[in-house]
């Protein structure tokens, strides 16, 4: 994550369990907020102070100039996480509330709806010992959805997951990749959607957002698409015809149903038609999410890897797995591997290089 913000000539300031806060020039900003693969929100901060207590915090809110942000047509939603001087999260987001439609009272100017869940602008609370921090997410929902995801399925990865795995296995546009229990789509349509938009993965959902045209009124957005390919190079199977319905739903709704082709089949019998080089990124099942028996998973794995170094050698594997013990069941030489939180499970990323050839 770190490199990625320094790869848009980003100053990192800190880096703590709130985030990672940085600053740069705003077209700078804009670029890395529409092309992020990994931020799950890219918040812009109004106020970092220190507040001894509630009455001080809602005091200090309150002359943040929100009139500038906030009108009667669009509705807003408060995400607060404190501790220590605030440590009822419930209590600082009533607070902040306040603060706000005092202020916005104040200046005449009409409340706007407040909503719970969706909003057209999200309000991001932090604290910790004496200090907080609000800001305000350049997008209504958190960058990591883009939206597309009409449908989860079973156990689905996260946008920004699905990333990270394309990133570790080195994949590029271009490439052959092929997801061998594909799920809902989502790696693959995070990799269709990097093509389409020659990487401005986020731009629908800023040219959405209130707040990102309030902030930067003038920036106009590029509509350049890449045609459809005339063949196609992302695949996707999976063994359940409802999850490659959903699969093929998502792709459609996320603009790219053209890129991907996907088919019902079973991984165990997967046989490469599709050349001497190429990725193969997966997520596949895992007790904890699943609920297979364990010696199932186990078989499945196995069988798997022969599949891997019978059909694939000389192609790159990457695959996000919660339960390690799992992993040896390839019976493959570990490359790289990154560990990480996915569903509230301690997980790996992990690369191999496939040995050899057919």
């Amino acid at each position: 994550m770190e490199t990625e913000i320094q790869s848009f000539h980003l100053k990192i300031s800190n880096n703590n369990r709130g985030g990672i806060f940085f600053s740069g020039k705003k077209e700078d900003v804009i670029q890395f907020a529409i092309h992020t693969k990994f931020a799950s929100r890219v918040n812009l901060q109004l106020l970092h102070d220190n507040a001894q207590n509630y009455d001080e915090f809602y005091t200090k809110t309150s002359e943040i100039p929100w009139e500038k942000y906030i009108g009667p047509n669009v509705s807003f939603r408060i995400d607060a996480e404190t501790k220590d001087k605030l440590k009822n999260s419930e209590f600082t987001m009533h607070r902040t509330k306040d603060a706000i439609l005092d202020r916005l009272r104040a200046k005449k100017v009409p409340l706007p709806e407040i909503e719970k869940r969706s909003a057209d602008i999200t309000i991001v609370v932090r604290s910790h010992t004496d200090r907080f921090s609000v800001e305000l997410s350049l997008s209504g929902d958190p960058v990591g959805r883009r939206g597309y995801r009409l449908h989860a399925g079973n156990a689905p990865v996260r946008e920004p997951i699905a990333q990270a795995m394309l990133e570790m296995s080195d994949w590029k546009e271009g490439e052959t990749l092929v997801d061998p229990m594909c799920g809902s789509g989502t790696v693959l349509i995070e990799a269709a959607l990097r093509e389409r938009l020659f990487g401005e993965i986020n731009r629908f959902l800023f040219a959405e957002s209130p707040i990102f045209q309030t902030l930067f009124p003038t920036y106009v957005f590029s509509e350049r698409k890449k045609e459809n390919p005339t063949s196609p190079h992302l695949f996707g199977f999976d063994i359940d015809p409802e999850a490659i319905r959903i699969a093929k739903e998502n792709a459609y709704e996320a603009g790219v149903e053209d890129f991907i082709k996907f088919e019902v089949a079973d991984c165990l019998t997967l046989k490469n038609t599709f050349g001497t080089q190429g990725h193969l990124v997966t997520n596949p099942p895992y007790g904890d999410r699943i609920g297979k028996p364990m010696e199932d998973l186990r078989e499945m794995y196995f069988q798997f890897g022969r599949v891997l170094k019978n059909e694939f050698g000389g192609w790159k594997f990457t695959v996000l797995c919660a339960d390690f013990s799992l992993l040896g069941k390839f019976g493959l030489k570990e490359n790289k591997h990154i560990t990480l939180k996915h569903a509230n499970l301690k997980a790996k990323i992990v690369d191999y290089e496939l040995r050899g050839g057919k």
